[in-house]
């Protein structure tokens, strides 16, 4: 949990990080703007008015301009602690009236002219002013280098920027804080769920638990309440059988021992024949295998039920069945039991197909023809069909044996459950298993009265796009 609350902070960090970055250089561009555009200003009309004062001391004497501009006015206009200053002043024929003679300007300015340049080596800022005289302008040029505005701008970012700074690794602090605290009910949640044992399957508390959480809870509940249905129904499963084993298990055990105590005592099983007492140990073997067929019957429903599963089907294993050629094919596969029980086993079918596990149809329609067999009496007349109707298709085997009561229809289904006085010697699996199978194909299983009245109707319906339904399945089991 630990590394998973890291994680989260993490992955907050990161899409916050590059927002508030963006959000700290916007700002900061913003203000920097709004705060260097006036500090420029007023550099810039410091340097027009330097300009002016020059421009007053141009003097128009006779017919020839001069520059009326002391040493000392000079040398004050050049002070600077921070930056050099220079300036020029040309007549209206471009000559030098005073002032650094290779500064250069615009030549013919109209007003107060601002400009940049590189004089000497250095970044210079300066303006052109125009003078006028009888004779024409008279251009006044002041220039000044950049260091005291370079170093406002820079004044000026810092302290913008390192108080945005701060606000930004305060955000960061907090949503680190905030997200441990938001996180802070997950983290009980996990330490609810490592405390638990394996059999506590309870459900979690949701009180006091955020909006956000409480689906998480909803669904861990849902899936304890699973998980206890399905330890629930593995242990019935192998209570009932280990009782369902247990009873044949016996029996042969039995038939086993008297028959070994009859091949012990030779002479008096010869005695016996010969006295026209024919021995017990044929009826007592018969009896043996009898077991023997109820042992393997049971232990391949047991399988066939386990394989049934939501979680043993493999639905990618499915391909199109021919209905009609799986029912020839079990009707030709339990047609000697038939003959030997004296019942008349048949099928009726129509074109059906759907897209299904073979084993699974084969397992199905192999109980549903098994279970006929057993309770129909000898006589009794057995019919398996298919066919597609409607926006379905189906399997159905109708027998004349005695019939299913209307008030354990639904009983019939539950595993081990056997009718009362039954007397076809099934382990009450069957049924089970077709339950099983259909809802692993979303069908549905119906059991109805014989048309003839006599009898039972066990038809499976299956929808034209057969697919699995999980979440009923798993909840049966």
């Amino acid at each position: 949990m630990r590394s998973s609350v890291a994680s989260i902070r993490a992955r907050l960090l990161a899409w916050l990080l590059p927002l508030l970055v963006l959000i700290l250089v916007t700002s900061s561009l913003f203000d920097y703007r709004r705060a260097v555009v006036p500090v420029q200003a007023a550099f810039d009309q410091a340097l027009i008015n330097a300009a002016v004062a020059v421009a007053a001391r141009v003097r128009f004497g006779g017919n020839a301009v001069e520059l009326d501009l002391s040493d000392q006015s000079i040398s004050l206009l050049r002070t600077d602690i921070v930056d050099q200053v220079y300036f020029r002043v040309v007549d209206p024929n471009g000559n030098t009236l005073g002032g650094d003679s290779d500064l250069r300007g615009p030549t013919n300015p109209l007003g107060p002219t601002l400009f940049d340049a590189d004089f000497r080596g250095q970044p210079l800022r300066g303006v052109a002013y125009p003078a006028a005289t009888p004779s024409g302008n008279t251009v006044v040029i002041v220039g000044e280098t950049t260091n005291k505005r370079e170093r406002a701008a820079r004044d000026l970012i810092l302290s913008r920027i390192l108080p945005d700074l701060g606000l930004v690794l305060i955000a960061m602090l907090v949503v680190w804080v905030a997200v441990g605290a938001v996180l802070r009910p997950l983290e009980q949640l996990a330490q609810q769920v490592r405390a638990r044992s394996p059999d506590a399957l309870g459900p979690l508390a949701v009180s006091g638990a955020p909006d956000e959480v409480r689906p998480l809870i909803d669904a861990l509940n849902r899936l304890f309440s699973l998980i206890g249905a399905t330890q629930d129904g593995q242990r019935r499963f192998i209570e009932n059988a280990a009782h369902q084993l247990r009873t044949p298990l016996a029996g042969l055990k039995a038939q086993v021992d008297l028959a070994i105590g009859e091949a012990r005592a030779p002479d008096a099983a010869i005695g016996a024949s010969v006295a026209g007492a024919p021995t017990e140990l044929p009826a007592r073997l018969e009896r043996v295998r009898e077991a023997t067929s109820r042992v393997t019957r049971l232990a391949n429903q047991l399988l066939s039920l386990a394989r049934s599963t939501p979680t043993s089907h493999d639905a990618s294993s499915r391909k199109r069945i021919d209905l009609a050629e799986l029912v020839g094919a079990g009707v030709a596969s339990q047609i000697d039991r038939a003959i030997v029980r004296d019942q008349d086993l048949g099928a009726e079918t129509s074109p059906a197909a759907i897209d299904a596990v073979e084993w699974e149809l084969r397992e199905l329609l192999a109980n549903l023809i098994d279970n006929a067999i057993r309770y129909t009496p000898a006589g009794g007349r057995i019919t398996v069909r298919c066919a597609r109707a409607d926006e379905h298709v189906y399997l159905e085997v109708e027998d004349t044996g005695p019939g299913i009561p209307a008030d354990q229809r639904e009983r019939v289904f539950d595993r081990f459950y056997r009718l009362a006085q039954s007397q076809g010697g099934g382990s009450g699996l069957g049924l089970s298993i077709v339950g099983e199978i259909a809802a692993l194909y979303g069908a549905s299983v119906q059991i109805a009265d014989s048309p003839s009245g006599r009898g039972t109707t066990v038809r499976v319906r299956f929808p034209l796009a057969a697919t699995p339904a999980p979440s009923a399945a798993a909840e049966d089991a």
